[in-house]
């Protein structure tokens, strides 16, 4: 099965990581992809098949020869591929895979094309009540950069924290609570009780560095859900504080069949509490970080991973 992912941006490198999950572990599909903007902004997380840069030739063979079936990220014939191409999208078995939040753009002719929708397991299905599938995110655990060393001895707790906008409305989806979130840290320390550690605009291979030195994550505390960002934790051995609400408990839960959540649970009126307790408690630190590690090794394999998407694949 030859499978073509088409996005107009990296869109956090979720396509990517779904497309290298599925050439490194499924033996049942070749996947391409098509990103015709590698970066966005400071953010770059590797190259594709092919992009802006490539030839007519190169797109059209892909998009209309190559593919058996096309996973189209966040647009469908909105994709700059198709305009640049001034061609439609071909009828074959498709999926239009959306990652952003409802309000981020009119996704109305998406929702409306007739081609089934897939969203993240995350909070995504509450407002896309449309979607046939509930996709995980794929962090691929056994990749060196997704493991961790060991926690140092000594020293100040580092709690890292890296949300995507530092100027979003209070408790939205973008800036993962950091109007919440951010003064707490910042006032903890100063106070010498935490090496506080902000993670923002920075490259994917820094940020995992920097997360890798982790002792306590921060993912968000407002929306109920959770985002890449702390299952990049958790792959690490990183406790990690999530306000995850019971519609996405049981998201995850269905999706992964687990009967417990490793994230520390958390909301705004009872994270500075709940972080203040957990830094003097070193030995809950270490057995947390194992038990992250642990849910990830048996939850979020990456084979089993691939085997959910190369499902849907079949489905349409």
């Amino acid at each position: 099965m030859n499978v073509l992912h088409l996005s107009d941006t990296p869109l956090s490198g979720g396509p990517l990581r779904i497309h290298n999950l599925l050439n490194k572990y499924s033996k049942d599909v070749e996947s391409k992809y098509i990103m015709w903007q590698e970066r966005a902004g400071h953010r770059y997380y590797g190259s594709a098949d092919a992009g802006s840069g490539s030839s007519r030739e190169l797109l059209e063979y892909l998009i209309y020869e190559w593919s058996n079936v096309l996973h189209l990220h966040n647009r469908w014939r909105r994709q700059s591929v198709f305009k640049i191409l001034d061609r439609p999208p071909p009828k074959k078995p498709s999926v239009i895979h959306i990652h952003n939040p409802r309000d981020s753009e009119n996704f109305r002719d998406e929702i409306d094309s007739g081609i089934p929708i897939a969203v993240p397991a995350q909070y995504h299905p509450r407002v896309y009540p449309e979607c046939k599938f509930i996709m995980p995110n794929v962090v691929d655990i056994y990749d060196p950069v997704y493991m961790k060393g060991p926690m140092p001895e000594e020293g100040l707790p580092v709690v890292s924290y890296s949300p995507s906008n530092t100027n979003a409305r209070l408790g939205s989806w973008d800036d993962k609570s950091y109007s919440v979130v951010g003064p707490i840290l910042k006032k903890m320390r100063n106070s010498h009780e935490i090496d506080y550690q902000l993670i923002h605009k920075k490259p994917f291979a820094e940020v995992m560095a920097m997360k890798r030195e982790a002792w306590i994550g921060v993912d968000e505390i407002s929306t109920g859900s959770y985002h890449l960002s702390g299952l990049e934790y958790l792959s690490l051995g990183v406790p990690c504080f999530s306000g995850i609400d019971s519609l996405t408990e049981k998201v995850v839960k269905d999706l992964t069949g687990c009967s417990w959540l490793p994230w520390i649970k958390s909301s705004k009126d009872n994270f500075e509490r709940v972080l203040r307790g957990l830094i003097k408690e070193r030995e809950t630190i270490r057995r947390r970080s194992l038990d992250s590690r642990r849910w990830m090794e048996t939850y979020w394999v990456p084979q089993t991973l691939a085997q959910i998407y190369v499902n849907m694949y079949e489905k349409l």
